[in-house]
């Protein structure tokens, strides 16, 4: 790819220099960052870097070969041990972060749409959950974004019912700082040590997915794409994400997930956030090979939503199953994608959309513009 910067016919002398930069920058970051996660992956199963066939192995740094002269063999490798398959269209971490996900998102205003506090003006009431207050960079808004003040939300405080979820709505990710509050005085402390944040209803889960693990709000984490060559928008995959120890279902916090099947079912097995598998979840015995309900459903929703998102061409959603039987969208993410939810589970991310993301980010490489 450095090569294609360097001669690339419509770029000035400066913008050769700059983007060459910015993107050795990128790359060197992606790859550091990733080297770091696969050491401890790696120190916690061994196993996983045994590599696979010789021929899979020279297709996948073949297949790759435009955006690293010998592609890193890790992921490829850590997913076919976890999964058992081996299949060379798995997509290396760091050249999804440096190159494919920043072409296929070519506006970052688009991060604008994921604000929390904003979901139920962009989309119907009922979806995402219902909001209590706001602040925004300091300022204190009722639940319809109304300039409002601090001794509103103390009286509010002392009128909802608990409890209720204070959680930032921008800049955060795998369950950061999200607090589930039970009482005023907890939730006033919250709220004055954060400018942004937003308070929202805790919605409770339907049975079926309270019985992975009851003391977090487990989701379906769905990942989306719209294709670069006709705008169609299509649901690359599912996993289901559940606490572990009392954790929130975010990896990152200590959850495990489970790759969905096209048929709807569970995959067999679930892994944290070091590959480590579970044939059942480790505080519930729940097996992971049951089908999840009403899925067909919630396509509808993911599409009906991700048709009025634009200048991204891949995010996604995180939604819940209430105790009501209705499908509640709880976040939209446009980067920072997990996608080796799929690759885990044996399934390149963007599946039989491989070829065609690769030509486009070889022809439309962010860093060629």
């Amino acid at each position: 790819m450095f090569k294609k910067i360097l001669f690339h016919k419509e770029l000035s002398p400066k913008k050769k220099m700059k983007n060459s930069l910015l993107y050795l920058s990128r790359v060197r970051g992606a790859k550091k960052a990733w080297d770091k996660r696969y050491d401890r992956v790696l120190a916690a199963n061994k196993k996983y870097s045994t590599p696979c066939e010789s021929q899979v192995e020279s297709d996948h740094e073949k297949l790759w070969s435009d955006f690293r002269r010998k592609a890193d063999l890790t992921t490829l490798r850590v997913s076919k041990n976890i999964s058992g398959v081996s299949n060379p269209k798995i997509i290396p971490e760091d050249i999804y972060v440096a190159d494919i996900e920043p072409t296929l998102i070519t506006d970052k205003s688009v991060d604008y749409i994921s604000i929390k506090s904003f979901y139920n003006r962009w989309f119907p009431e009922g979806i995402f959950p219902k909001d209590l207050f706001h602040r925004i960079d300091g300022q204190y808004l009722d639940r319809n974004l109304e300039v409002s003040n601090y001794n509103e939300l103390q009286r509010l405080a002392k009128q909802i019912t608990y409890p209720v979820i204070l959680k930032p709505n921008k800049d955060t990710y795998g369950g950061m700082d999200i607090n589930i509050v039970n009482n005023a005085e907890e939730l006033l402390s919250l709220a004055n040590k954060r400018k942004n944040f937003v308070v929202q209803e805790k919605i409770k889960q339907h049975d079926f997915f309270e019985k992975f693990h009851p003391k977090s709000l487990n989701t379906i984490k769905l990942f989306l794409y719209k294709s670069v060559k006709n705008d169609q928008l299509h649901i690359l995959s599912m996993a289901l994400r559940m606490g572990k120890n009392g954790s929130l279902d975010n990896e990152s916090a200590g959850g495990v997930s489970t790759f969905i099947r096209d048929d709807d079912s569970l995959n067999g097995y679930a892994v944290d956030k070091l590959g480590t598998k579970y044939l059942e979840h480790p505080n519930t015995g729940a097996p992971f090979d049951c089908k999840i309900p009403d899925l067909d459903r919630l396509r509808t929703l993911a599409r009906k939503i991700g048709n009025k998102v634009f200048f991204a061409r891949v995010f996604a959603l995180d939604a819940c199953y209430d105790n009501e039987g209705n499908w509640r969208i709880i976040e939209l993410n446009t980067y920072g994608q997990s996608i080796r939810f799929a690759q885990y589970g044996g399934q390149p991310f963007f599946g039989e959309f491989t070829d065609e993301v690769i030509e486009h980010c070889k022809e439309n490489h962010w860093a060629l513009n």
